[in-house]
């Protein structure tokens, strides 16, 4: 009787540690994907973009994206966070995080015609309008007044590209890419940073 007792124990601890160490070592292979991952992504902080050439010298940036759990994106990129406070969203119900920053530098050649404002002020007036700046100004004496606009379209794709180890062929997973363009063939994209929180 206590001999079966002894073997029914044994088998419950030898149970009991099996379950035990499967979780641990669950929790083990998780900590280190997330370590992993969190070391990825402060490398990809650095990482430059790649510029390719798109359809009628169209500017496309690329690079990797990341992804971050909310209280990694508050240690790592601590700025984003407070850029997503400001709008008004909570850190843990964002999906994820797009930031682009481009500059433009269009040379542009107007000619100034003279004209009458009120019967009397001769100014010289000019209208520039390449589909994406307008400028109309006025020039009176030494006074310039302009009013300028502008308008592009920001076209952001995130994909699977490469694969992270190549020589694995199809057993290795694609890294999660994305590529920026501008409409204008001017528009220089010099930052762009695409964020998925988990």
């Amino acid at each position: 009787m206590i001999r079966l007792k002894t073997i029914v124990l044994l088998i419950l601890v030898s149970i009991s540690s099996l379950v035990h160490a499967y979780f641990s070592n669950k929790r083990a292979n998780r900590s280190k994907k997330d370590y992993a991952r969190v070391v990825n992504s402060s490398t990809i902080i650095g990482e430059r973009l790649t510029f390719l050439t798109g359809e009628n010298h169209q500017l496309i940036a690329q690079n990797q994206t990341m992804t971050l759990r909310a209280e990694e994106l508050q240690l790592l990129l601590p700025e984003l966070k407070r850029q997503i406070t400001s709008l008004k969203v909570k850190l843990k119900n964002t999906e994820s995080f797009n930031i682009t920053g481009f500059s433009i530098e269009t040379p542009a050649e107007v000619i100034l015609r003279d004209s009458l404002i009120y019967d009397t002020v001769a100014v010289k007036i000019f209208d520039y309008n390449d589909g994406y700046f307008r400028i109309q100004g006025s020039s009176n004496d030494n006074q310039l007044n302009l009013n300028m606009s502008y308008q592009d379209t920001l076209v952001q794709v995130v994909y699977r590209g490469e694969r992270v180890h190549p020589w694995l062929w199809v057993f290795s997973k694609r890294k999660l890419m994305q590529r920026v363009s501008l409409k204008n063939p001017n528009a220089q994209i010099h930052y762009t940073r695409h964020i998925k929180i988990q």
